[in-house]
């Protein structure tokens, strides 16, 4: 009973050490995909992780994806409803990964995060134009 019991206080105390160190993914994310540039604003609440990406097109077509996923040790998994599932490691102030479309075409992605301004706000909850202009939107279901 002892050793089962000390065994219980070690994984407990890995754990809290695996949590504590766990990467913060929160903010605004800045990449780019074939000329299209992505912005991604990701919430996170311990391992669980939701983005609201938006794909602002060559074309000037905007498209917006809400995906919801997991990160463990800086590794994150997230999937849109559509069957895009994107996966890869957060480290430091960038994430790179392999983003899987629904039709099996695999893409490298990586993204930066956009530096918070002064009093801690990202630049786009601080009133600037994050996004960029935006002259031909259309809103994919998301």
């Amino acid at each position: 009973m002892k050793t089962f019991l000390l065994s219980l206080l070690v994984l407990a105390a890995l754990c809290g050490t695996a949590m504590a160190r766990e990467v913060n993914v929160n903010g605004l994310w800045r990449g780019s995909l074939y000329g299209s540039d992505l912005q991604a604003r990701v919430e996170q609440d311990g391992h669980n992780v939701k983005a609201e990406v938006v794909v602002h097109a060559m074309t000037g077509e905007t498209n917006v994806y809400h995906v919801v996923g997991a990160i463990f040790n800086g590794h994150m998994y997230v999937v849109h409803g559509s069957g895009h599932v994107f996966e890869g490691d957060a480290k430091g102030d960038a994430i790179r990964g392999v983003l899987t479309t629904k039709g099996g075409s695999k893409l490298e992605l990586e993204a930066t995060r956009v530096p918070l301004k002064p009093g801690g706000k990202s630049p786009a909850a601080a009133g600037s134009s994050a996004s960029g202009p935006a002259t031909k939107a259309s809103r994919r279901p998301g």
